[in-house]
């Protein structure tokens, strides 16, 4: 079968590799429909992600945000049918162990994370194995390309929405750094929630009007403190809820310096570093969270009962032309997610 896989750091090339096979009575063969590109994946081609997961088994399939139809089931498997279309979590896990029992499943301890963790093949291939657990069944007549953003990207902001909300549910308004492709899930999402005022913050004019169209009131294209400036002009007293979709050191400034007393800052990017003035953070009693993916339960309730309501940009390359859509990706013309279709 076709695939991208990464021979070493900093080199991917498209070629051919063996079909996965069945090896436990739980696997599932899964045809891939499509596979988006995540700023994870690049990071996993060019070695940032060894801290986290070390060197990967070269060579080595990326991909972690995936959706199909079934193909081939392990004898023990009754989640899901052949010929049925898929989306999957970007985890597979035990089941069995306390995490997985409350439902937390990215704190499984024995958890695999295809296209991520360094041994297990992705879904930037024609062909995907993967635990029936990590499986999701939707409707036949789904648009399995609509949904491929939302199992990763629109997870994390659903995920990361809902954990804030929790945590202070009297929120009004919020700040949204960053509109990528986790940060349009996260505005719209919002949206849907929060009565108040929410201000987004994109230096990228293409993206002024999109976010105007998904529920900003208003939108800040200015960037560093001068970004700071104008937001804190918008809200003098603060946000209730801050949202920092982009992880980089100055964004994640940006955020806990725009955060009300008593506010939640949410930490979704990954990457950067975060230095806090704790007298400050004290004084204001923040509350900071820090979000990786989210729960099985939450997808499923994200793809069957959020979705058709959610828009999902993306833009469609087919596989084998993975380096332009990277490319694009970081030169910020691509809209929401770049999807390659095998």
């Amino acid at each position: 079968m076709k695939a991208v896989v990464i021979e070493e750091f900093g080199h991917a090339k498209l070629t051919d590799i063996e079909r996965p096979v069945l090896h436990r009575p739980t696997d599932v063969i899964v045809q891939v429909a499509a596979a988006g590109i995540c700023q994870t994946d690049i990071e996993t081609i060019e070695g940032g992600l060894v801290a986290a997961y070390g060197v990967p088994q070269f060579p080595y399939v990326p991909g972690h945000e995936t959706t199909g139809w079934v193909r081939e089931t392990g004898e023990a498997v009754t989640a899901v049918a052949v010929g049925d279309p898929v989306v999957l979590h970007p985890v597979s896990t035990c089941g069995v162990c306390s995490a997985c029992r409350r439902g937390a499943d990215m704190y499984c301890p024995s958890r695999t994370f295809p296209g991520v963790d360094g041994s297990t093949p992705g879904g930037w291939a024609e062909f995907i194995r993967v635990d029936e657990r990590a499986l999701v069944r939707v409707g036949a007549d789904t648009d399995l390309l609509a949904l491929c953003p939302l199992t990763d990207a629109g997870l994390t902001a659903y995920h990361a929405v809902e954990r804030a909300l929790r945590t202070l549910p009297s929120s009004t308004d919020a700040a949204v750094i960053g509109l990528g492709g986790v940060g349009l899930f996260g505005l719209q999402l919002l949206r849907a929630a929060i009565p108040g005022k929410i201000v987004v913050l994109e230096p990228n004019l293409a993206k002024t009007d999109l976010a105007y169209e998904l529920g900003a009131d208003e939108v800040v294209t200015a960037v560093g403190s001068q970004a700071q400036t104008q937001a804190r002009a918008i809200a003098p007293e603060g946000f209730s809820l801050v949202f920092d979709f982009v992880g980089a050191p100055e964004s994640a400034d940006t955020a806990v310096s725009l955060a009300a007393r008593g506010g939640v800052v949410s930490i979704v990017g990954a990457g950067g570093t975060l230095t806090i003035d704790t007298l400050s953070a004290v004084v204001a009693e923040l509350t900071i969270l820090f979000n990786l993916v989210g729960t099985h339960t939450e997808l499923e309730t994200l793809v069957r009962h959020r979705a058709p309501a959610i828009r999902s940009p993306y833009t469609t390359y087919p596989l084998a032309d993975f380096e332009r859509a990277i490319e694009d990706m970081r030169a910020g013309r691509v809209v929401g997610r770049p999807v390659l279709l095998p």
